[in-house]
């Protein structure tokens, strides 16, 4: 079942939604063609389509920003100009970043100033940078899943609008034929009245009577209904075809039963228990919700430690080389920070240090909020779950009684059907021998064609009832992480 409706898509996707031209014909075309293209024709499918489009550049767009970046920069270039010529000066700089690596950076940056008789530079530095206590990696790899859940989600969304497509076109086509059920049960009723009323003319009312008036009545009602029916069946049918992109012409001497279709494909039912009921969509995604949240609750720490090292070359500092290092770290609301410069090469052995210090006391106390905050989304998430199970196990009876019932359906007007059909074949033959009357038989053979409509109808409700079943699971096949 899946794998015919995933080919639906694909076939979509390649064609570019081109699978059948509008056309003009009396002829119909089989239902499978038919349905294909009331699906090329469902507008929100294409508009799916192009979201799941959307969503994969914008997947491949977060996998760029959460992976290697490089950039250079020329910093501020100033140009003085003076009598004695022009200084040119700039800060260019170099850095790389691995943010799936603890924030790995690396940069190098100088100070560069050029004059007409002088070239100088100045603070040249290389420095490497490191989280050491960090959610950083974390967040970065989370960021990446709901881009990724983002594209599995598009893609659902469009498989699951190809079934919602076909329960459409059968749930139109299945009111089609329900017509023409109604038009059949209405002509059978102008055959009895009319049986009725030529029995009155026999028996010599006169046509003043009520008994007369009455019965020609019903008959002028029945032959009403049933003009007022076909109209509007053909006006349904001509409006069903073109939504799938046909013209069709008929009238009001159409053969019914030659608009009945003859092909729809015969399903076997889908045992729901078949289904894991781990992939029941509502307990998956209320399960995924709360994994990635956990994630997500995980990475607000309220500490954090991080640290550079690094190589300045002629430090305006120090007045010679050094070499650099520094940490900074968090507590809540407190920030700490500690660098250190050890000359290299020049007249002093002095390092040079520096030192930062912030507090923020409102922080601390935001801090508890948000624990006690997180603590009740989490209750939410697990009720969610709970929820999500609950409603499988409904699921699971609500579907297996409906499927009880279609399938007692399906033998009781299969019984019925070959019944009729010996009835309607004695009594054609007892009609041409004029043994019967050609009422009983057009009646017999209403009834023949009224089972033949209801069979129909019940293979649609069998496929109708398997895209349920599907839609309510995310496919076997599907790999989400």
């Amino acid at each position: 079942m899946i794998k015919r409706k995933l080919l639906i898509i694909t076939v979509l996707c390649t064609l570019g939604f081109n699978i059948a031209a509008e056309t003009t014909s009396t002829a119909l075309p089989d239902t499978t063609q038919l349905l294909l293209s009331y699906i090329e024709n469902d507008y929100e499918l294409k508009n799916l389509t192009i979201a799941a489009k959307k969503t994969q550049l914008s997947y491949d767009a977060t996998k760029i920003d959460k992976g290697f970046d490089f950039s250079l920069a020329s910093g501020n270039i100033t140009v003085k100009l003076s009598e004695d010529g022009t200084t040119i000066s700039a800060k260019p700089s170099v850095k790389a970043e691995l943010p799936q690596a603890s924030n790995l950076s690396a940069s190098v940056q100088t100070n560069l100033s050029y004059a007409t008789d002088d070239t100088s530079i100045s603070d040249t530095s290389v420095s490497l940078g490191v989280d050491i206590i960090s959610s950083s990696t974390l967040t970065n790899k989370i960021s990446l899943l709901k881009a990724e859940r983002s594209v599995v989600e598009a893609e659902r969304k469009l498989g699951k609008r190809v079934l919602s497509a076909e329960k459409e076109f059968y749930t139109e086509l299945k009111t089609l034929l329900s017509s023409i059920n109604s038009i059949m049960s209405a002509k059978e009723d102008l055959y009895s009245d009319t049986l009725e009323f030529e029995k009155i003319k026999i028996q010599g009312y006169s046509k003043a009577s009520s008994t007369y008036r009455k019965a020609e009545l019903k008959v002028i009602t029945d032959e009403h209904n049933i003009e007022s029916s076909l109209h509007s069946f053909i006006h349904d049918f001509i409006v069903f075809y073109k939504k799938c992109g046909y013209d069709i012409q008929i009238d009001d001497n159409t053969d019914l039963m030659t608009l009945v279709p003859s092909d729809i494909e015969v399903s076997t039912p889908l045992n729901i228990l078949d289904f894991d009921k781990e992939n029941y969509t509502s307990i998956e995604s209320a399960k995924w919700t709360y994994k990635i949240n956990s994630m997500e609750r995980s990475t607000n720490k309220n500490y954090s430690l991080s640290a550079t090292a690094g190589y300045t070359f002629d430090n305006s500092t120090t007045d010679s080389d050094s070499i650099d290092a520094g940490l900074t770290g968090s507590i809540g609301g407190l920030s700490l920070g500690a660098g250190v410069s050890m000359p290299v090469g020049g007249t002093s052995n002095y390092p040079a240090l520096n030192f930062s210090i912030s507090l923020n006391p409102n922080t601390f106390r935001k801090n508890t909020i948000s624990k006690k905050q997180d603590s009740l989304t989490e209750e939410q998430e697990l009720l969610a779950i709970e929820t999500a199970e609950i409603d499988y196990e409904t699921l699971i009876v609500e579907t297996q009684q409906k499927l009880d019932s279609l399938l007692w359906e399906q033998k009781t007007v299969q019984e019925n059907l070959l019944m009729y059909e010996d009835l309607e074949r004695d009594l054609a033959a007892m009609y041409k021998q004029g043994f019967t009357t050609e009422s009983d038989y057009l009646s017999a053979k209403t009834n023949l064609n009224s089972y033949i409509v209801k069979k129909v109808m019940n293979q649609i409700d069998l496929i109708m009832y398997n895209d349920d079943v599907v839609m309510n699971f995310i496919p076997d096949n599907e790999v989400t992480k």
